[in-house]
């Protein structure tokens, strides 16, 4: 006959706290909030943030020992919890030891420092295809917004600037010369008070390929001399130059210490245009002209027409934006729907305004008809 052992298997249960023992502790967490409410309003000093803690700790120790149940819990999980303590403990003290006795950590000196770099090719100032080939993309970056994309001075932004970018295919009127030395010498101290400025934070190879994209349009230039690149302080004999860089700061700096702040009179004058505003396609009884006009033409002319607003920024270095001209001002586009319905159709080559063609003539005269109405 066999013998069966039977055996309870052991069951935990979660401890159910006490009625009595919840509203103490419920009652106690009040208390302790209005101690630290109350504190909160005396200044202590330096014990400000020791009270404040050590409430907070109690706190939470009433909530983890009793409502979290760690009181009644295994021994092993609230090893567990305090361990975490420990650890943090030792995270703050090494944090400490770093923050409170690391010293001296402030940077002392000029707010700008000139640094120097070296060529990364043997002299870059002897001309070569890969030169070449990578100043005309720096060129098309850096340059043909002013000088136009074959160097004519005939970029989008060249009407306006005075005087006019210059048309590198011309051998007459290099400020500086037509050397390749020279055009480095240009680029890296400009030409003021003209618009032309100075691109010595470009890294120097990049200013000799733009030198020898720059100095390849047009006819051959004549050979540089010693001379010539003792002004650019280069001594040819060497395989590089080592180039002092113009200091710089950080662009945010810059940008909060050129900020100029408007004044009120400017702000209300201003007329700001924003997508979606009313004069839009989508108003209710807005005629075809003017619904032709907020989907082809109110992103650059604005919903009034209005002059001065910015199209689009142009180039880096330097700046430049295309704005819109006024309807007011008496353009000969718009003294005629005949000559309106040309720059429609044709747009304006070199310049942004495109070409709409595939408007209907009948959606050309009602174009022409709303933008008389502002002009006036």
């Amino acid at each position: 006959m066999e013998t069966h052992k039977h055996s309870d298997t052991h069951k935990t249960h979660h401890f159910i706290l006490p009625v009595k023992t919840a509203v103490a502790i419920g009652t106690a967490l009040l208390i302790l909030t209005g101690v630290t409410v109350g504190v909160a309003h005396i200044d202590l000093g330096r014990f400000n943030f020791v009270i404040a803690m050590a409430i907070a700790t109690a706190k939470a120790l009433l909530v983890g020992l009793f409502f979290m149940g760690l009181l009644y819990d295994k021994r092993e999980n609230a090893m567990i919890f305090l361990t975490s303590f420990v650890f943090l403990g030792i995270f703050i003290t090494l944090t400490g030891t770093d923050l409170f006795f690391r010293g001296d950590i402030y940077v002392k000196g000029p707010l700008m420092a000139a640094v120097e770099s070296k060529s990364k090719i043997a002299k870059p100032w002897i001309s070569s295809p890969e030169l070449i080939a990578h100043g005309k993309e720096l060129f098309a970056v850096q340059c043909a917004t002013c000088h136009g994309a074959e160097g004519k001075g005939n970029g989008p932004a060249a009407s306006a600037l005075t005087p006019a970018p210059r048309n590198f295919t011309q051998t007459e009127g290099w400020k500086n010369g037509r050397k390749v030395t020279m055009i480095f010498k240009t680029l890296k101290e400009g030409l003021p008070p003209s618009a032309m400025a100075s691109y010595a934070t470009l890294p120097a190879d990049d200013r000799w390929a733009l030198s020898h994209y720059v100095a390849s349009i047009g006819t051959k230039p004549e050979t540089d001399t010693a001379a010539d690149f003792a002004k650019i302080g280069v001594d040819p004999t060497k395989e590089s130059v080592v180039e002092k860089e113009a200091a710089t700061i950080p662009l945010s700096l810059a940008m909060k210490r050129a900020a100029v702040p408007e004044t009120e009179e400017q702000v209300n004058a201003l007329h700001v245009y924003h997508p979606g505003a009313s004069g839009g396609a989508q108003d209710e009884g807005a005629s075809v002209g003017a619904q032709l006009y907020s989907a082809h033409c109110i992103q650059c002319h604005g919903d009034r027409g209005e002059a001065g607003i910015k199209v689009r920024n142009l180039g880096v270095n330097p700046t430049a934006f295309v704005t819109t001209r006024s309807f007011k001002d008496g353009l000969d586009s718009l003294k005629s729907q005949q000559a309106f319905t040309k720059i429609v159709v044709q747009g304006l080559p070199g310049d942004l305004m495109p070409s709409m063609g595939q408007l209907s003539g009948s959606e050309i005269s009602e174009l022409y008809q709303h933008v008389l109405t502002l002009t006036k």
